[in-house]
């Protein structure tokens, strides 16, 4: 799976972006967030992916930040009938921290408003992301040096054996019971949790 690139962005037209990474083009779907922050032509540029491969095409979509790929992942895989384009759709719309205030208010008409998202897939969107979405993240803290901290933590975690959805989980447990712990600290907090 292609989860992050770094590279040059070398072309951008809402919602496509191609990033130039060692000589080979990657054309993605970009998220509104991400789009908004982009750098000029011909800078570089690293951004969170997700691949998609369907019977008849090869999508990759990119996303501003570690959450917002999380949040898109979480909709395609645990919500029936939301698919790719209505999940960066939703992510157009709604941040992460909004759509989780969205659902935990049980808001259909709200997101019903949503391009491809109708009353029954907003009902779904409740019932089937009310325990799975949490507060606080990567994009609640304010210091980038947090921030990376959070990102490594992840990725022992995953690399231990966890699921992200679940790494994220006891990440953010831990990050607001202690917000500056070391990633020492927060690894070993989230491996006592049961």
């Amino acid at each position: 799976m292609i989860s992050y690139l770094k590279g040059t962005l070398i072309y951008c037209s809402f919602p496509n972006i191609i990033v130039a990474v060692q000589g080979i083009g990657f054309e993605l779907f970009s998220s509104l967030s991400l789009y908004r922050n982009l750098p000029s032509l011909h800078s570089e540029i690293a951004l969170y992916t997700h691949l998609v491969v369907s019977e008849n095409r090869i999508e990759l979509f990119g996303f501003n930040d570690l959450e917002e790929q999380l949040t898109f992942r979480l909709l395609i895989d645990k919500v029936h009938g939301v698919g790719p384009r209505t999940a960066l759709s939703i992510l157009n719309v709604l941040s992460p921290k909004e759509l989780k205030d969205a659902v935990a208010k049980s808001d259909v008409p709200y997101l019903s408003k949503i391009k491809g998202v109708g009353e029954k897939t907003a009902q779904r969107l409740i019932v089937e992301l009310k325990d799975k979405l949490t507060t606080a993240g990567p994009s609640s803290t304010s210091s980038v040096g947090v921030d990376r901290v959070f990102e490594d933590a992840l990725r022992a975690l995953v690399a231990l054996g966890y699921k992200e959805a679940e790494a994220l989980k006891r990440l953010r447990r831990v990050r607001e019971k202690y917000p500056q712990m070391d990633l020492e600290g927060i690894i070993k907090e989230c491996l006592k949790q049961s």
